[in-house]
């Protein structure tokens, strides 16, 4: 098991997006156009005609991000809640693709620490979880202890 950790990361969170419209993509690509790069990008199942998405950002990117939220809100009548000072964790290991119940695991970890979980990605071997920083020291021992 590896654990890769990265400090000051801010999410970008749109909640009650209407589903019959381009927002996720025009947001990515207003953005994209700003310089800034994106992350992790989360979305919900949708319900009722609605979603709800959100990707995360370097927290040194919030200026260019603030610049581009008034035209966000022109174009589409979304505006984000961000949330800076963040750290994403991620675990990689071989052991998600052979093991039942890995996955799991991390959860259990992270809900009796009371970490608050801001966004999860996966891959095949691997998840990401961005945290409070305030969490993320006893977060990453546990891990490195439960899991190891």
């Amino acid at each position: 098991m590896k654990l890769e950790v990265t400090e000051n990361v801010s999410a970008v969170s749109f909640y009650n997006v209407p589903l019959d419209r381009t927002i996720m993509e025009d947001t990515l690509k207003i953005v994209a156009n700003a310089g800034i790069n994106v992350d992790m990008i989360s979305m919900t199942a949708p319900t009722s005609e609605i979603f709800s998405f959100g990707f995360t950002v370097n927290d040194d990117e919030i200026p260019k991000l603030l610049k581009v939220v008034k035209e966000l809100r022109e174009k589409d009548c979304v505006s984000p809640m961000i949330n800076s000072g963040n750290r994403k964790i991620v675990i990689k290991t071989g052991e998600m693709t052979n093991n039942v119940g890995y996955a799991a695991k991390v959860f259990e970890i992270l809900n009796k620490l009371s970490a608050m979980i801001l966004m999860i990605t996966t891959g095949i071997d691997e998840i990401s979880v961005l945290i409070r920083d305030a969490d993320a020291d006893a977060v990453c021992s546990a891990f490195e202890k439960e899991l190891a």
